[in-house]
């Protein structure tokens, strides 16, 4: 019986110092290369993020000042053709204000959303760029 115990007892501090207690509780980390992978690819992303913002914020500066353009030729447009003018200003008024508020949007949201949006985004843009144009040149 004192064989077995001894023999157990061996085996348990066989069994423990197998073990590294320095390993035991440390959390479990990416090994660094994957780490700086995951970093760049933040980092990336978040560049291009920003470098769309940029693009967008100017291109919705340049529609607003083909409102404006549009806003002064409805003012020295006939009465009539005033009107129309106007009433279509107002519709796109509403749109960049949409768009505008989208743009807002996309700035505050912090993850890879934003890609699913931009393509919709760049779209709605042309197309309000497209119709100030056709009234601009249709009216001028």
């Amino acid at each position: 019986m004192k064989n077995i115990l001894y023999s157990l007892l061996a085996f348990c501090f066989l069994l423990i110092a197998g073990c590294d207690r320095n390993e035991m509780n440390l959390p479990k980390t990416k090994p660094m290369d994957e780490q700086s992978a995951s970093t760049n690819t933040a980092e990336k992303d978040r560049e291009q993020k920003n470098e769309f913002l940029k693009i967008t914020r100017e291109e919705l500066d340049r529609l607003q000042q083909e409102l404006d353009t549009l806003k002064a030729k409805a003012a020295s447009a006939s009465e009539a053709a005033k009107a129309k003018i106007e009433s279509e200003i107002q519709e796109f008024q509403q749109q960049q204000q949409s768009l505008e508020a989208k743009w807002q949007t996309l700035k505050d949201e912090g993850s890879n959303a934003w890609r699913a949006v931009e393509k919709s985004f760049r779209e709605s843009i042309e197309t309000l760029r497209n119709a100030i144009r056709k009234v601009s040149t249709n009216r001028g």
